[in-house]
């Protein structure tokens, strides 16, 4: 069998077939090299994070990257567990903020975030995908795992996300004329807008005499 052709410092295997094309696990380091070979450019940052892959991509490679994720044999992450977002506004406060600001520069504002895993490889990958906040859009990867469809309408519903490409992007939970995507930090909870809260609202105001 001729062995597998080696591209930028690392060899991925070539399909076989037969008792030997059983899949075997590997480790954290051995994925992070597959996936920089597999992504190259497309992504502009991969680490490992507490043993998994995590990166970081443009709105408009993420259909490359996914692609990528899900076909190159060594990888083939091909279960997608979820695709949400995350509001990183108004995150901490103070010396908290700061200390957040230079271990995690660029990480604010809105982003989508996929995990997807190789059932084969044990590969675990988090995809993040930063979105402008004013007007939130990201390529739908329906294509590519159809099960994303149901969380792309979510997180267009929740968070106004617009997934260009996909096939029927309506609510699931609210009636589609209702105003406002409630897991923004910006959204105002109803009862705190007609009357005060009944008790502290965060920590700080219950350390200071609240309830």
């Amino acid at each position: 069998m001729a062995g597998p052709k080696v591209g930028r410092g690392v060899a991925l295997p070539e399909k076989r077939s037969g008792p030997s094309a059983r899949p075997r696990a590997i480790g954290a380091d051995e994925a992070l090299a597959r996936v920089r070979q597999a992504l190259g450019d497309r992504a502009d940052r991969i680490d490992l994070n507490f043993g998994q892959i995590d990166l970081t991509c443009k709105p408009d490679q993420l259909v490359q990257v996914m692609t990528a994720l899900a076909e190159t044999p060594g990888l083939e992450c091909k279960f997608l567990t979820f695709l949400s977002a995350i509001d990183w506004s108004e995150f901490g406060g103070g010396e908290e903020e700061k200390a957040a600001d230079e271990q995690d520069a660029g990480r604010r504002g809105l982003e989508v975030l996929v995990h997807v895993y190789s059932p084969d490889y044990v590969v675990h990958c988090n995809v993040h995908v930063p979105v402008d906040p004013e007007h939130p859009a990201c390529p739908s990867i329906t294509s590519i795992y159809p099960g994303a469809n149901w969380h792309e309408r979510e997180t267009h519903e929740m968070f106004g996300v617009v997934f260009e490409g996909h096939p029927r992007l309506v609510n699931l939970y609210l009636p589609e004329d209702f105003e406002g995507r409630p897991l923004l930090k910006s959204f105002r909870l109803s009862t705190r807008v007609v009357k005060d809260w009944p008790g502290a609202k965060d920590p700080e105001e219950a350390a200071a005499g609240g309830r």
